[in-house]
């Protein structure tokens, strides 16, 4: 199980899929992040991926900036942890 750690607020979690998106994965760790659609259109849920992979099972219509994931949609890649800027 890849480790998920919120940079800026200090928080890591382990990666069990019980969650459906990173965001909801963060909410539940009691973190304030931001978003809209929860569906990958409007991209107000973006942060940086400071190291690792995520993958968006259910895809996306909204594109990132370079660099950046969209919490609500995605979902780490495989066994590697990852690092977001949060």
């Amino acid at each position: 199980m890849p480790k998920v750690t919120f940079q800026k607020s200090g928080v890591e979690a382990e990666w069990d899929g019980s969650h459906e998106s990173l965001l909801e994965l963060g909410e539940s760790l009691g973190l304030s992040l931001d978003f809209s659609c929860r569906m990958g259109s409007c991209t107000a849920c973006q942060q940086t991926l400071l190291s690792g992979d995520v993958e968006y099972p259910e895809g996306h219509t909204g594109e990132p900036d370079p660099g950046n994931q969209l919490l609500c949609c995605s979902i780490p890649a495989g066994a590697a942890d990852i690092v977001i800027d949060a």
